[in-house]
């Protein structure tokens, strides 16, 4: 008539198990996010030890006027440069560099193609290289992210860690590639 009643402490048990063997389903799942995030931190540093592709002689293709400001009381005007190699911002405080230069010496990363620096030879202003808006990916604060990023991923992939610490590195993996990539994006 009356069935027995299970023991508190195997039932609590069970649910521990139960908990640890869905941790391990999600935490196998979540290991992609780690993988990913050390593969997009390689491709960073090559990008960063490689060197330079240098373009001498490349003509301006088109030169327009572009909005770059992000709010509306603070209005940024800046100019879009294209070469037949490379496309580029330059703020208006700089475009008297290149005003009436009609080739362009460009330097660009190899593998993200982002310019980072500009000469314009036949102007005075323009002989000495410099960077145009958004060229500087890798500075002193933009690479502080991807080495974070990189120890966070390596420590979830190499060390044995319970499924729990797995998991918890995977989302801060997550979540610090979007903080990296919107760094890299924006500044």
């Amino acid at each position: 008539m009356y069935a027995p009643r299970p023991d508190a402490r195997a039932l609590a048990q069970q649910r521990r198990e139960a908990e640890y063997a869905r941790m391990e389903r999600m935490a196998h799942k979540a290991r992609w996010v780690n993988w990913a995030a050390v593969v997009f931190c390689l491709v960073v540093s090559l990008d960063w030890a490689l060197p330079m592709q240098q373009f001498s002689g490349e003509p301006m293709l088109e030169k327009r006027l572009v909005s770059v400001g992000s709010y509306l009381s603070n209005p940024q005007m800046a100019y879009r440069i294209r070469t037949p190699h490379t496309r580029f911002k330059l703020r208006t405080s700089q475009a008297y560099r290149i005003r009436e230069a009609t080739h362009l010496t460009v330097w660009r990363t190899p593998l993200l193609r982002v310019v980072q620096l500009i000469k314009a030879p036949s102007v005075a202003a323009g002989r000495e290289p410099f960077v145009p808006y958004r060229g500087s990916i890798y500075n002193s604060l933009t690479v502080l992210f991807p080495v974070a990023l990189l120890l966070t991923a390596g420590v979830g992939l190499l060390l044995p860690f319970e499924p729990e610490t797995r998991l918890n590195t995977a989302i801060v993996s997550g979540l610090l590639w979007l903080v990296t990539l919107a760094i890299m994006v924006l500044f």
